[in-house]
């Protein structure tokens, strides 16, 4: 994850098909076990302290970034998996929604300053 610069890698059952997730490793579920427990982080297996499938917040292709934002800060985390009829297809992050509610609203602002500003 370091050498990438991810901060989570999905784990699926095989390399050829990579939509049957089996969970997620993340930054935070390698701190914490690394935390509470005196085992070598480094023999261990993912599914020894990855976040199982069943336990995943998950949001939808079809989530708004406004849904998409709300389970972020409702359920306190960074990113979740995009899953559309029960497969994995993409990651959506704090960042992207970000991005996203700041290009859908950026003609907004500039509306907004140019009112405050007289400029209208």
């Amino acid at each position: 994850m370091s050498n990438s610069s991810v901060g989570w890698v999905v784990v699926t059952s095989s390399a050829k098909d990579l939509s049957d997730i089996q969970g997620i490793v993340t930054e935070k579920d390698i701190v914490m076990k690394a935390l509470n427990s005196k085992m070598d982080m480094s023999t261990l297996e993912a599914k020894h302290f990855m976040t199982p499938r069943d336990k995943l917040i998950t949001v939808c292709a079809s989530n708004s970034v406004w849904e998409v934002t709300k389970i972020f800060i409702k359920k306190n985390i960074r990113a979740a998996p995009v899953m559309d009829d029960g497969k994995l297809i993409g990651f959506v992050s704090v960042r992207d929604a970000v991005a996203q509610l700041a290009e859908d609203h950026s003609a907004e602002m500039d509306s907004l300053s140019a009112y405050v500003n007289g400029s209208y």
